[in-house]
């Protein structure tokens, strides 16, 4: 099969159509009339987290360090490697940009901040850092947009404070927390007071500012997120208009990245601070029904600075990976059970349970002001932010769901108060599940006498090792209000596999993969369909368009040595493979060579006068092996060039003694002819390896001249320095 290149994906609309077009290296079809010019970009795809109602932003890090604004249909985790085609703004010229004016259109894209419209990408996640990182803090104010209006000893103060909370927040993952250096002083080259010191205006001048500051006072330290290195760039408080911070996201607590922080009085600094490094770390805004950052009892809630920072609630330990032993229960199916506060270190402190209305994941937690949530604004008694959030915040049992990507939602209650108190109850839509509380002592009742979900099939679609398989639900009565999915493997659950997209990885290629779809309708009993199991396929090769065959470099020569250039073997999101492998196979006039299989070939006496060629098939497991690309014929292989260093004489060069030729570097298996001489005049019958030394050579200075033949090579002479035969 013929490499399919690595070109990008289109948006899932029209996911199938590309896939066609990947199959052979052919170039694309011209673009429409007054199409822009377009750019091909590899990087990382970074997100900066949206503030005050503005949608989080989309920006790809070039391997240049530059940061581009995107647009269009972008849906990835933070962090992502990213592939694609982007529109050039203000162009219709139907081109692809390579070489200076690429460069030159990213460049003006990435100096104005303007995004560029993805017109096909392809991203792949990175995998998380798999146990604890040690973070590392670098500071930074920028004095040219204004005063700061804190010391640099009081900046620094506050960076140690909400460093060690997250350290303790962080459930080991965050061992330690420190910052290597003082504050950097910059004038920013990029953005302005006046463009929100990248605060204001959805944070469009973010990327370009934090790109300019660490280039200048940190160059070379990796603030992309993908290190757990963190920038913190302090600029006067008020510049960002009601925007008070911030910051990249990350996925999860081996992240760092740059966040911008307004320097309001050092309590309300820390605020800030410890809520963008809740998106350095992978968090995502805790909301309540009325509004955004209505969730209080988090970090990823509103905190006005006049109180202490919530410990981090179950939900977020359990989007983060942090859950420890005995510290949850499953709730699900009705029980009553004793918490211990969400801000103790021991003890059941959290009830979890499923809503069988919609599906959706919630977390029964015990606020009481105890232990490190002591001073938080809940545990003030006049926590009232009725105006602003629609409500009271107290102290008891919270109700908080799973919200759509990494966040926090803050269930309403009697009272209005976000908390249970006094036996208050909080019942689901449907009358299926309801939660009460009394101080710690929390009674979750489940009313299973309701109808169930009738019909329903699960489907998938075919799997495909490293490519996303979907999964749905259909013919459910009545019309489910949400979906939960369970992808199993060989009828086996795969941990955390339950989105409705799964990406089987190489090892699961050829077993069994199927999924369980659980329907849920308000009022009624959930019901569970799994799909027919389907075989996953290999994972298909890609090949980056660096050279479209194999190369053979290389004199083609009998006796010279041949090397294969491959290609660029890479799965369908551009990732090498860890374990590829490829095989060879080299032809002569079209027939294989006998062991020939590595990627070097030493052309023999047989070869003089064909043609070679070299067949290259990627190998790595879970990877299809039907994949090859064949080189170009090379032409007639020349008669070869015997190696042919000056020979040396060797032995003692004295009467009655023997000389003997050395060919030390001349090509393996020459047969060799002898001549020795004195002088210019060759010694008659001297025709042998060695030489006896006679009387009559004394004072003479004898030579000897090497002929070497081989088969398929052009014969060679060489002739030794002279020794003088001693006296």
């Amino acid at each position: 099969m013929a490499p399919r290149l690595a070109r990008a994906r289109l948006t899932t609309a029209v996911v199938a159509a590309v896939t066609a077009a990947l199959a052979t290296p052919v170039p694309s079809t011209a673009a429409p009339a007054g199409s822009p010019d377009t750019v091909e970009v590899t990087g990382t795809l970074v997100v900066l987290a949206g503030e005050d109602g503005t949608p989080d932003r989309y920006s790809v890090l070039l391997p240049s360090g530059r940061s581009v604004a995107l647009s269009g249909a972008v849906d990835a985790e933070p962090l992502s490697r990213f592939t694609g085609t982007l529109a050039v703004p203000g162009t219709s010229g139907d081109r692809q940009l390579t070489g200076a004016p690429r460069a030159s259109a990213l460049r003006r894209a990435s100096t104005a901040g303007t995004p560029m419209r993805v017109l096909e990408a392809r991203t792949s996640e990175r995998a998380p850092a798999p146990g604890p990182s040690a973070h590392t803090t670098y500071v930074a104010k920028i004095t040219n947009f204004g005063t700061i209006g804190l010391t640099d000893q009081q900046v620094l103060d506050t960076i140690t404070g909400s460093q060690a909370y997250w350290v303790r927040e962080s459930g080991g993952l965050v061992p330690s927390f420190t910052t290597v250096t003082g504050v950097a002083a910059v004038a920013a080259g990029a953005g302005s007071a006046a463009g929100g010191c990248g605060l204001g205006n959805g944070g469009a001048d973010f990327d370009a500012i934090a790109q300019n500051v660490a280039a200048q006072a940190y160059p070379g330290v990796d603030f992309s997120g993908a290190s757990p290195n963190h920038l913190v760039i302090m600029v006067p408080d008020g510049c960002g208009g009601g925007t008070t911070g911030r910051a990249r996201l990350g996925t999860s607590f081996a992240n760092g990245g740059p966040a911008i922080v307004a320097a309001q009085t050092p309590a309300e600094t820390l605020s800030t601070l410890n809520h963008e490094w809740g998106h350095n770390l992978g968090l995502q805004h805790a909301n309540n029904i009325r509004a955004e950052y209505g969730d209080l009892y988090e970090v990823m809630g509103a905190d006005d600075g006049t109180a202490r920072t919530p410990v981090l609630g179950t939900v977020y330990r359990w989007e983060q990976g942090i859950i420890g032993a005995g510290e949850v229960v499953d709730g699900s199916g009705g029980g009553a059970w004793t918490l211990a506060p969400r801000s103790s270190n021991a003890g059941l402190r959290s009830v979890v349970f499923i809503d069988p209305d919609t599906g959706k994941r919630h977390f029964v937690d015990l606020r009481n002001g105890s232990g490190d949530d002591a001073g938080t604004c809940y545990a003030s008694g006049a926590c009232n932010y009725t105006t602003a959030y629609g409500q009271t915040y107290a102290g008891g049992v919270t109700i908080e769901r799973e919200n759509d990507s990494s966040g926090a939602f803050l269930l309403p209650v009697p009272g209005n108060d976000g908390v249970l108190t006094g036996g208050e109850t909080w019942t689901n839509a449907g009358g299926t599940l309801s939660v009460s509380a009394n101080g710690g002592s929390v009674t979750v009742g489940r009313n299973t006498n309701v109808p169930t979900v009738a019909g329903g099939t699960a489907v998938m679609t075919s799997p495909t090792a490293l490519r996303d398989v979907s999964a749905s639900g259909t013919g459910f009565s009545p019309a489910p209000a949400g979906y939960r999915y369970q992808w199993l493997l060989d009828g086996q659950p795969i941990a955390n596999a339950e989105d409705s997209t799964f990406r089987p990885t190489p090892a699961m290629a050829g077993r069994q993969l199927s999924v369980t779809v659980t329907a849920y309708a308000v009022g009624h009993n959930p019901v569970a369909r799994t799909s027919t199991p389907q075989q996953v396929a290999a994972a298909q090769w890609y090949a980056l368009p660096t050279r479209k065959l194999p190369e053979i470099t290389g004199k083609k020569r009998v006796g010279s040595v041949l090397s294969v250039v491959g290609l660029d073997w890479v799965d369908y999101y551009g990732n090498r493979p860890a374990d590829l492998a490829p095989v060879y196979t080299w032809t002569r006039n079209g027939k294989k060579i006998k062991g020939a299989t590595k990627a070097t070939y030493r052309l023999t006496v047989r070869d003089r006068g064909k043609r070679i060629q070299v067949t290259e098939r990627p190998r790595a497991a879970g990877f299809a092996t039907d994949d090859k690309a064949r080189s170009n014929a090379t032409g007639k292989v020349r008669i070869g060039k015997l190696a042919s260093p000056r020979p040396k004489v060797g032995g003692k060069a004295k009467v009655g003694k023997r000389l003997v030729a050395r060919t030390p570097g001349w090509t393996r298996g020459t047969k060799f002819r002898y001549q020795w001489f004195s002088g210019k005049r060759a010694i008659r019958g001297a025709h042998g390896k060695k030489l006896k030394v006679t009387r009559a050579l004394r004072g003479d200075k004898v030579s000897v001249r090497v002929t070497g033949s081989k088969k398929g090579f052009k014969p060679a002479s060489a002739r030794s320095r002279a020794v003088k035969i001693k006296k």
